[in-house]
């Protein structure tokens, strides 16, 4: 069973007011956190959709598992598609659907996900919460393609498990702070400041 993760980077980072990906988050960019919990995970490829501004950077990374898309359009929906058509041409079984800009995810908040879809791979998606409400990343079966593709827009996957609830398999999370993306300059500024305490697969735990 083949599970290919789907790196979202070609944002246009309209609230931050620049481009936000390639921001200095610690000791790396905002943009590599998340990707580098990603190839820690047991996911077999991940596909990076990228902008022009960063597409050179994730290039440049030699990791085997790594395949990077360059995209000009940056809505949500777009970029879902094209991760999606290389992760059919892959033989995907499944993909999960991570956001660049969502730090604080771990590789063993990945790799549980994973494990609980490979108990009973008849469910359409198996997603975390945190109170109720669901939030990325998101393993989501090949039954669920042809609904991705009809995704309008800025329109996310969230919206395609929210209609077919029943389906999917819904995994609590107790620590808000591993859903955090950072959209805004003031967010970013307040975890700059504490990045260095921080280790996403402690907050897993």
């Amino acid at each position: 069973m083949k599970m290919t993760g789907i790196y979202l980077a070609a944002g246009n980072s309209l609230r931050m007011g620049r481009e936000k990906l390639s921001l200095p988050l610690g000791k790396k960019r905002l943009g590599m956190w998340a990707l580098e919990k990603a190839v820690q995970s047991n996911l077999d490829e991940i596909i990076v959709i990228s902008n022009q501004a960063n597409y050179q950077h994730y290039k440049n990374i030699d990791n085997k598992k790594l395949k990077v898309v360059e995209l000009s359009g940056n809505n949500k929906s777009e970029s879902i598609k094209a991760g999606l058509d290389l992760a059919i041409t892959l033989h995907s079984d499944a993909v999960m659907i991570i956001l660049a800009d969502q730090p604080f995810i771990s590789s063993k908040m990945l790799n549980r996900l994973m494990a609980i879809y490979k108990q009973d791979i008849t469910k359409a998606f198996v997603a975390p919460t945190f109170k109720g409400n669901i939030g990325p990343p998101i393993l989501i079966s090949k039954i669920l393609f042809p609904d991705l593709y009809k995704l309008e827009g800025d329109q996310g996957a969230k919206q395609t498990l929210i209609d077919k609830r029943q389906g999917g398999i819904l995994v609590p999370f107790d620590d808000e702070t591993i859903f955090m993306d950072i959209d805004r300059r003031d967010e970013y500024l307040s975890w700059e400041r504490n990045i260095e305490s921080m280790n996403p697969d402690e907050l897993y735990e």
